[in-house]
């Protein structure tokens, strides 16, 4: 099974990406996969104009999101035999990964918590990730689109009760198959 975990900057999805691997997840970090294929100056340098200027923005996940869904995909199946696999990503939708999963859960918080945790994590200015956030999709569009969503406004305890929730009604009922193709002809259709 694959469950998709996505959320805007500062909202908290690696967090609660992390608690479904605490639960015995395997997650596939698509921002980890990125710093592996951009070196830290680099990623620094694009990231000073490309969320200044809309089509070099467009032009970079033209360019990354095919090799980064293929590395997701790649792993996915290398990882086949995991009972759920996560695929921790900011751009789930927007790259149309979410068409992969069987669950898309959407983890969302209040605005100013997401700058408080983007300023803390990213060490960037303000104005640069309200830049960001605006450049993203809207919290609405994302819900739209939700099976599940986590509010990760309160405490940590209240997070973690939630992960555990979606867990609880994720798991495959024995016997019972889904109405999706199986899991391996969903990831070789798009290798």
């Amino acid at each position: 099974m694959i469950l998709g975990v996505t959320g805007s900057i500062g909202a908290g999805k690696t967090t609660v990406a992390m608690l479904f691997k605490k639960l015995g997840a395997y997650v596939i970090d698509a921002d980890k996969i990125v710093h592996q294929l951009l070196d830290e100056p680099t990623r620094k340098r694009l990231g000073s104009f490309i969320f200044e200027d809309d089509m070099a923005l467009k032009k970079l996940c033209t360019l990354l999101h095919p090799i980064v869904k293929k590395i997701i995909l790649l792993k996915a199946q290398k990882n086949i035999s995991e009972k759920i696999i996560v695929i921790d990503a900011p751009l789930l939708i927007e790259s149309s990964l979410h068409k992969k999963c069987d669950y898309v859960v959407v983890v969302k918080s209040p605005y100013k918590k997401q700058l408080e945790r983007a300023r803390k994590n990213l060490s960037i200015s303000v104005y640069q990730i309200r830049k960001r956030l605006q450049l993203q999709m809207s919290l609405r569009e994302k819900l739209a689109v939700a099976d599940f969503v986590i509010d990760n406004s309160g405490s940590f305890k209240n997070t973690e009760k939630q992960v555990k929730e979606v867990w609880k009604k994720i798991q495959p009922a024995k016997g019972v198959k889904g109405n999706r193709l199986p899991f391996k002809k969903r990831i070789n259709s798009c290798l």
